[in-house]
């Protein structure tokens, strides 16, 4: 009884949430962060159709939808790097290489794993994947949040919002799988109510912050984060040229 209630919260205040985005027409503000909602949302109402009417087929389809879901949430991450560093161009670039390189790292070595396994089974290779992955968007959220406390960088209630809310998410994911891989099937039944519960909250930290469409504050100055980039931009200018005329100089040699 527990879990429906929770399961037609979280899907009620998914659908809340999409329609006051539409309705104040801030939907393509946030547009990465609307889609993963919006992609959240039917993958629940297509998977509670398959339990009910297709449930010889459910498991299998739900691993492999769960692979793409966790792939698909990653981007929430992306999306804060673009809105919080939106008027860095310099920095924001930095930080999609960083974002970009470290989901490929991670994707790879779960698929690398799963290729070279025989007895391959989805769960293991998702579970792995969300594990690392969880821990990766952990330690990318601590970096963004560093360099807008460091830095000054202004954001709006929107930002501030979908930062808190995806940052809880997050951490109470990271801390249940920590939990479970140390008490293993025991804790099954208290992962699936608190990992609910934790979206329920999750959407509710949104509901409060993305009611009514609130920008990101301009800069009233420039700020010290693009001087350092561009000064770490020509160091490694600098450094990779001097590389280069080494490496000519001995091929020549």
């Amino acid at each position: 009884m527990l879990t429906q209630i929770l399961w037609w919260s979280g899907n009620t205040a998914m659908a809340c949430l999409l329609a006051r985005a539409m309705k104040g027409r801030f939907f393509a503000k946030y547009v990465v962060f609307y889609i993963y909602l919006s992609y959240v949302l039917g993958l629940e109402l297509l998977r509670f159709w398959l339990y009910v009417f297709k449930p010889d087929i459910y498991r299998t389809i739900y691993w492999y939808t769960e692979f793409l879901s966790v792939a698909v949430g990653y981007c929430v991450i992306w999306e804060i790097y673009q809105q919080a560093l939106a008027a860095y161009p310099g920095t924001l670039r930095i930080a999609h290489c960083l974002v970009w390189a470290l989901f490929l790292i991670v994707v790879a070595k779960a698929l690398s794993g799963a290729l070279s396994d025989p007895a391959w089974v989805p769960a293991n290779t998702v579970g792995e994947l969300e594990r690392n992955l969880r821990t990766v968007q952990a330690g990318l959220l601590f970096v963004v949040l560093s360099l807008i406390i460091y830095y000054v960088i202004p954001i709006g209630r929107n930002l501030q919002g979908i930062i808190l809310g995806y940052g809880f998410f997050i951490g109470t994911g990271v801390i249940n799988m920590t939990i479970r891989s140390h008490l293993g099937e025991m804790f099954q039944v208290w992962w699936r109510y608190s990992q609910a519960a934790a979206w329920v909250l999750t959407l509710l930290i949104w509901s409060a912050a993305l009611w009514s469409y609130h920008p990101n504050p301009k800069p009233k100055a420039e700020i010290e984060i693009e001087r350092d980039y561009e000064l770490f931009s020509a160091r490694t200018a600098q450094a990779v040229a001097k590389a280069r005329g080494y490496l000519l100089r001995a091929v020549r040699s």
